[in-house]
């Protein structure tokens, strides 16, 4: 935040009043002084005052010097970081207390000061430093007065190096002394109005912020529905074209395929069963056009259950539809999978289980999910016709890359059944240590 410019030309301007007062007074006691002694009234001045006063020109001189390195830190140092601020304040404030006791309790005024330029460099940091710094202040400047210290540690009053005078020229003293004092405070007052607005603006400032951002932030969650639904436009269209034009035409082939072999079947039933053949044909090219339309699709399974429940699921239906015994251990309960890798696994045991029925004509499938030494296992075995030479079809070849994607490694066996074996190493965060029976 920038310095605002009405509260730096007051505080510049108390500046210049407290160093004209702390010299002004200084001045005055000085000129008492030599003026008691050039009358002659010095003994009779003595006998008048409690204790015997300082040297009238240390007093004047020192006051000047700490006067001017007060005015110098205020107009001159500005550090932006907490501890400087603070550090900086207790120095100021130790000068301040120092040139009043050398004026013994006059100029109190000059703790005014401190305290202003104590708000305008801390006026960007939390409230309670400042509250902190204004409680001292306040004690200080309550505590800093003749009547309180007098009766505990006699002074000479300022007053009384006025009074040498004549009276009317005391009277002119006094009210120029008078005069300084009153446009201190009258500067501190208009300091602290100029203040409480600019920390009254800034927090209308701040709240008009956090009011945009909430406008934002409503802004972005009505284009993120708007991009998703979109998005779900678009996938719905993109779905619709891939069923048009892979099993909508597949499904024409066979509806036509079906009429002609009706039409043949009594007459050249050769034909006919030739047409079957070509009919199977496109069954099975729409089927493989469709299983890679699924594919790109996450099984709403696994959405609202998990990648145990999505297995449970799917193995039950398929139970249903093939009459198959499928047994699922699933020993990986501490498993927590990213979207993706659920997506890897769910379709992994989902192809073995189709491949199963379909190539191996097998009636008893096992499927094992298990975590050893880091590692995720997943074995299906069934108990169908295997194959001595494994040839990679899309099925396989889809299930390698899958599970080489996301740095795990497959195996198939042949030999006694058909076995489809994974092993995915899991990352930090993605289990909790298991034991495995086996």
């Amino acid at each position: 935040m920038k310095s605002p410019s009405a509260m730096t030309a007051i505080r510049q301007a108390m500046t210049a009043i407290s160093f004209l007062l702390v010299l002004y007074t200084a001045g005055v006691v000085l000129a008492g002084s030599l003026f008691i002694i050039r009358s002659g009234e010095a003994t009779s001045f003595l006998q008048s005052i409690p204790q015997a006063p300082r040297n009238p020109w240390t007093v004047f001189v020192s006051c000047f010097v700490l006067c001017a390195g007060l005015t110098w830190l205020v107009l001159n140092i500005s550090r932006s970081d907490k501890s400087g601020v603070l550090m900086l304040a207790g120095f100021k404030i130790l000068l301040a207390c120092l040139i009043i006791w050398n004026l013994n309790l006059s100029c109190r005024s000059l703790l005014l000061l401190v305290f202003s330029d104590i708000l305008y460099t801390m006026r960007e940091f939390t409230l309670k430093p400042m509250v902190t710094m204004g409680s001292v202040l306040t004690i200080l400047y309550l505590f800093c007065s003749y009547e309180v210290i007098t009766p505990m540690i006699p002074m000479v009053s300022t007053e009384a190096y006025f009074n040498v005078f004549e009276h009317s020229t005391s009277s002119l003293l006094s009210f120029g002394l008078s005069v300084l004092e009153s446009a201190n405070l009258l500067l501190f007052i208009a300091f602290m109005c100029v203040f409480l607005l600019d920390m009254h603006q800034e927090k209308q400032n701040i709240e008009q912020e956090l009011n945009m951002v909430h406008r934002v932030n409503e802004d972005l969650k009505h284009y993120a529905a708007m991009t998703e639904q979109i998005a779900e436009t678009r996938e719905r269209k993109r779905l619709a074209r891939e069923i048009h034009d892979t099993l909508g035409h597949a499904l024409t082939g066979i509806a036509a395929g079906i009429d002609a072999t009706l039409a043949i079947m009594d007459k050249n039933p050769e034909q006919a069963r030739n047409q079957l053949h070509l009919v199977r044909q496109v069954v099975s090219e729409g089927i493989g056009d469709v299983r890679a339309s699924l594919q790109k699709l996450r099984p709403g399974a696994l959405e609202q259950r998990g990648l145990k429940g999505a297995l449970e699921k799917m193995i039950g239906e398929f139970e249903s539809v093939t009459g198959m015994d499928i047994e699922l251990e699933y020993q990986a309960e501490s498993l927590d999978f990213d979207k993706y890798k659920e997506d890897v696994c769910f379709r992994l045991v989902q192809e073995s289980v189709t491949n199963a029925r379909r190539h191996g004509a097998a009636t008893k499938v096992s499927v094992y999910f298990a975590i050893r030494d880091g590692i995720l296992i997943i074995r299906v075995r069934d108990n169908g016709t295997g194959a001595g030479t494994i040839q990679y079809g899309y099925g396989l070849t889809q299930m390698e890359e899958s599970i080489s994607s996301i740095g795990g490694r497959i195996r198939f066996d042949g030999s006694s059944g058909f076995v489809t074996e994974a092993k995915i190493p899991l990352g930090k965060g993605e289990y909790k240590d298991e034991c495995d029976p086996r």
